[in-house]
């Protein structure tokens, strides 16, 4: 399946080769990284969150962690895990040049098994399972249309959660200046 990603300015709409919208992304509140994920029709199906946790109490892989989940009638579903580049040797040399840490991977718990959300130098994203790709997004850094090429396994609602946990990772290294 072939969905194309049309960004609005507080939604997304995930259309099919038809031209069909087959799901829809809003925020859940004006302010807030919580989305709500909607049918073709409207009716939410999930919502997703960012949960801070920590190193110690659970599973966070660094101090200060995160986890993103998709909740399906307020009970988690899918949960991603954030792992970052490691800085290579060229950059510890380096002390004046800044650079974020980026999130490289996300390790997705799905009903379905255990995902890998793989960024790729272009900012593009594979997603895979055993080693079998089941999804791909085209660069998010680009002025062409973004597109999430998916297995049909799963319903277009299910993908547009995936996403969500995509632009989330995405924005993790964002700079807040304040």
């Amino acid at each position: 399946m072939k969905l194309r990603i049309r960004k609005r300015c507080f939604s997304w709409s995930l259309v099919n080769e038809n031209g069909q919208t087959a799901a829809k992304i809003s925020n859940q509140a004006f302010i807030g990284g919580a989305k709500k994920i909607s049918d073709a029709q409207g009716n939410v199906i999930f919502t997703t969150g960012i949960v801070n946790v920590s190193k110690d109490s659970q599973g966070g892989n660094y101090a200060d962690s995160k986890k993103y989940v998709i909740y399906q009638d307020a009970v988690p579903i899918v949960t991603a895990t954030l792992s970052f580049t490691k800085k290579r040797e060229s950059e510890k040399q380096l002390p004046f040049m800044l650079k974020l840490p980026q999130v490289e991977k996300l390790d997705v718990e799905t009903p379905g098994g255990l995902w890998i959300i793989q960024r790729k130098r272009n900012h593009s994203f594979i997603i895979t399972c055993n080693d079998i790709q089941l999804g791909s997004i085209t660069p998010f850094l680009s002025l062409k249309p973004a597109y999430f090429e998916c297995a049909e396994t799963y319903e277009a609602v299910f993908w547009a959660g995936i996403y969500v946990l995509i632009e989330y990772m995405m924005h993790e290294d964002d700079l807040i200046v304040v």
